[in-house]
């Protein structure tokens, strides 16, 4: 008899154990823990798709960087680059739904998933946590180069075929940019992808393509330099900090195409912890020094929390899937 109790004992603890083990391998754990600890008890990894240096990349750190008093752990960058966001989305994938592990989310990544992410991912697959930063992307050349105006440079390339322009992976964001500009205007292009803006930049000045499509963080400081000459802007309005250069809309050019940053985590965070993590982003974005960093580089923030983001997200991922279906030739 004492046998059997002991044995009933022995398999209620081996019960617990595996469904202790469950929870925790699926994610399920609250943000308070039995022994009164709350998340997080563990540096948080950040991933970034692009090369550090990027708009996004610099963005991410200087949430992290601002974060600091808000969380009780770190939050770490970690970059992987490669895949046209692959790389970083396999790795998200990977790793348990419990808030540890998040990463950035930018348009040019979820335009991909209609191309070279299809067939592994899916915008379901992920929840958007927060919007941080927007702007529209600029299509730009060196200052020393031949083209003064974008219509300049249309001309040069319906004379000469196959002007090479550069950008971020095939089918994002910069890529429909591209396909879009030059099927409105006749132009024949050839389109050359780089894993992020701090590349691009680099093709540009280094003379291995003559024109870029990239973001206003990227040019920046090029500008300033004397070095890079933005022709034209791809959002609703003239930009600020450039007031004399014009937006494809304003040429005739029926397209608006903008960037947004922010982050994202695999479905299914609990509540409370997605409730944590938002917050510290927003109180970060709040923070004196966020904002100065959003000063020195001409950038602009605009706070949405996850119900506003996902439904943004998803609007532009729509209309990003018409548009490729309009530009893309099968």
């Amino acid at each position: 008899m004492n046998f059997t109790r002991n044995l009933e004992g022995v398999f209620s603890r081996v019960t617990l154990l595996m469904v202790l083990v469950a929870v925790y391998s699926l994610g399920l754990v609250p943000a308070e823990a039995a022994d009164g600890t709350r998340f997080p008890i563990k540096p948080i990894t950040i991933l970034n798709s692009s090369p550090a240096g990027s708009p996004a990349d610099v963005m991410a750190r200087q949430i992290a960087q601002h974060a600091k008093k808000h969380l009780s752990q770190p939050m770490v960058i970690v970059n992987k680059p490669g895949g046209s966001g692959g790389v970083m989305f396999a790795s998200l994938m990977a790793d348990p739904t419990d808030g540890y592990t998040i990463s950035t989310i930018t348009s040019a990544l979820i335009t991909a998933l209609h191309g070279d992410l299809k067939k592994d991912f899916s915008i379901d697959q992920f929840e958007f946590l927060a919007h941080v930063q927007k702007e529209p992307f600029c299509i730009a050349v060196k200052s020393d180069g031949p083209f003064k105006t974008l219509k300049e440079m249309i001309e040069y390339a319906k004379k000469n075929p196959r002007l090479k322009i550069g950008g971020q992976a095939t089918y994002s964001a910069l890529h429909l940019l591209a396909l879009a500009l030059a099927e409105e205007s006749g132009m024949p292009i050839s389109y050359v992808p780089y894993r992020g803006g701090s590349e691009i930049i680099a093709s540009l000045l280094g003379g291995h393509v003559p024109v870029v499509v990239s973001s206003p963080t990227t040019m920046n400081q090029h500008v300033e330099a004397g070095k890079v000459r933005i022709l034209v802007a791809s959002g609703e309005k003239r930009l600020p900090q450039w007031k004399d250069v014009p937006t494809l809309k304003e040429l005739g050019y029926d397209i608006v195409i903008t960037q947004y940053r922010g982050f994202a985590a695999k479905k299914g965070l609990p509540p409370d912890v997605r409730a944590i993590l938002v917050d510290a982003i927003r109180k970060a974005m709040d923070e004196p020094g966020f904002k100065d960093y959003l000063a020195k580089n001409s950038q602009f923030a605009e706070f949405m929390g996850p119900d506003a983001f996902t439904a943004a997200v998803r609007a532009d991922y729509n209309y990003m899937g018409k548009l490729m279906q309009k530009v893309v030739k099968k």
